[in-house]
């Protein structure tokens, strides 16, 4: 059985042709279009006839940046994706493409392809945070992806970690997306930078990125490594919560920052074992990710495949 997974981006979109062992058969991505929901609609179906050629692909999965309820299928917010918002994809695109269209929120998408293929082979309770401009997450919960009542759960970026902590593009203060992602990682190097003028962040140019950061931590700049010590902390606060919610076996953590490794999770499990409960926190891995940035057009073919 074959499936087809897109993972949308706000800047760049990935399909590919899977199959239901979780290999990839084919993959192409182009740059998302944004000017209008019938432009990517356009895009999304050319991605789909591609793949689908001389293929027996049963379905499409759609991995959507933003919040789809799953009562009507609409996306009520897409915070990158704007055009989108009050559109249902899947319905569109099943008009155009003649074939069956399952969609969800992206970080979702990963957490099943993880779950599936990944770091969460053998369990049947995780979360996956993804860690890359903002923060995502997807919940598998008794084996199954759950997304809450109207399918807006499982937003643990927007987690209050910090109550006294920086504003939040969500109009919350604190939440673990203004720390534990990529722009948050940057801006606490940046005010860190203000009283540490020998860093060798200084030397890196603008614009700063969270790349630079950790190349410098890899060279041993004090700073540095001290901002991803400082983001893992509260990532290790948002772990905690979850462990006591949820009493998971494993949480994934996945997206561009992931790069960072041991520099984030040491302090992060170091945290979440002092403020969860011992016994769950024994029973939880705070693990990376394995499948890279093809967890989500994996999850998603596979929920294609498997749509109940």
């Amino acid at each position: 059985m074959q499936g087809i997974g897109i993972d949308i981006g706000g800047t760049t979109t990935k399909a590919g042709l899977v199959d239901d062992s979780g290999k990839i058969l084919k993959v192409v991505d182009r740059a998302t279009v944004t000017r209008s929901a019938e432009a990517l609609l356009d895009m999304l179906g050319s991605l789909v006839e591609e793949l689908a050629r001389g293929a027996q692909a049963h379905g499409v999965g759609l991995g959507i940046p933003g919040l789809r309820s799953k009562l009507t299928g609409v996306i009520e917010f897409s915070p990158n994706l704007a055009c989108l918002n009050g559109v249902n994809l899947e319905s569109r695109l099943s008009e155009r493409t003649s074939l069956p269209v399952v969609g969800g929120n992206d970080a979702d998408m990963s957490a099943w392809g993880e779950f599936n293929f990944g770091a969460g082979v053998g369990t049947t309770d995780l979360a996956c945070l993804t860690l890359g401009t903002g923060v995502g997450s997807g919940l598998i919960l008794d084996g199954r992806p759950y997304s809450g009542h109207s399918g807006y759960a499982a937003e643990a970026g927007h987690m209050i970690v910090d109550p006294e902590g920086l504003p939040c593009v969500c109009g919350g203060r604190g939440c673990l997306e203004t720390i534990a992602s990529a722009t948050g990682v940057v801006a606490l190097a940046r005010r860190k930078m203000d009283t540490q003028p020998s860093s060798a962040l200084h030397g890196t140019g603008n614009p700063l990125t969270a790349k630079a950061i950790h190349d410098a931590a890899l060279e041993g700049d004090p700073l540095s490594i001290d901002v991803f010590s400082e983001a893992g902390r509260y990532l290790g606060i948002a772990c905690a919560n979850l462990i006591n919610l949820l009493n998971l076996e494993v949480i994934v953590i996945a997206g561009g920052l992931s790069a960072a490794g041991e520099l984030l999770l040491k302090s992060a499990r170091v945290e979440a074992g002092e403020r969860a409960y011992t016994q769950a926190y024994a029973d939880c891995r705070i693990t990376i990710a394995k499948l890279g940035n093809d967890a989500g057009i994996i999850g998603a073919a596979l929920l294609s495949m498997n749509p109940s």
